[in-house]
């Protein structure tokens, strides 16, 4: 039986997640929370759909089995495909990707607009499809999640890359607006802002988190008192937690728990 207390379910495929975290303690302080990142098998973006739909359905699992009330998917790639397991399960799945449609929809002054994200996210054509008349400039990374995820992020480097992607975009649709379709890359917001300074990037996770929130708050599911947890599990290692979760300037999590099969 879904509680008020019981804990928010994240997951994603490694530590990209932890921008809706971020997000999420923002809007709901007073939440439960339990991550869980698949380090083990980053990238997802470079996977055949068959692994990646098992290596989710691992995921869904595990945290059913913790008791939460939701499900965030904060990963663009898994939200691509979530649609072909969720009727599976009872626990209600947000994806990351649809709150992000809905709001460049309604705000969105121009019929265009850009998409750097893994390249199985952009080859899926789903923002395509969901933006309907919006013409989609998209640009797919090899790399950038990878990066992120081994908690090793050399600026300079990093900046080379994601200007090699955004000209790309940028003369193929004159765009001002460009989504981060993957969690990982608003940990690099500040480098995406500091080589385009006008351009306008949209960080999913916030309106994942906006959704977390309005369907707790409809369904009367919002955690309204008492003490409160967050705990990270990982397939992997647990080293680039720590400076990932610095970066974003993440309440810290009672602990890291590595998770073995």
């Amino acid at each position: 039986m879904i509680k008020r207390n019981s804990a928010i379910g994240v997951m994603d495929s490694g530590v990209g997640g932890l921008t809706t975290v971020k997000e999420l303690q923002k809007l709901l302080p007073k939440e439960n929370i339990i991550y869980f990142g698949d380090n083990k098998n980053v990238p997802y973006g470079n996977k055949t759909q068959e692994e990646i739909i098992a290596l989710t359905r691992r995921m869904i699992e595990f945290l059913i089995s913790e008791d939460v009330k939701v499900i965030a998917v904060a990963c663009n790639t898994i939200s691509t495909i979530i649609d072909m397991i969720s009727k599976d399960y009872d626990v209600k799945i947000i994806k990351v990707i649809d709150p992000v449609v809905d709001n460049i929809k309604n705000t969105l002054k121009k019929d265009k607009v850009g998409l750097i994200a893994t390249n199985f996210t952009v080859n899926s054509g789903y923002y395509d499809k969901m933006l309907g008349d919006i013409k989609v400039f998209g640009r797919g990374s090899s790399e950038l999640a990878a990066i992120v995820d081994s908690g090793k992020i050399d600026k300079e480097q990093v900046k080379k890359i994601i200007k090699g992607h955004i000209d790309k975009i940028i003369e193929a649709g004159n765009v001002d607006t460009i989504i981060l379709g993957c969690t990982h890359y608003p940990i690099l917001m500040d480098l995406f802002q500091e080589c385009y300074p006008n351009i306008n990037f949209i960080n999913p996770a916030f309106q994942q988190a906006e959704a977390i929130k309005n369907y707790l708050r409809e369904e009367g599911l919002l955690k309204e008192e008492g003490d409160k947890y967050f705990k990270i599990y990982t397939s992997g290692s647990q080293d680039q937690y720590h400076s990932i979760m610095n970066m974003l300037k993440l309440q810290m999590p009672q602990e890291i728990i590595q998770y073995r099969e």
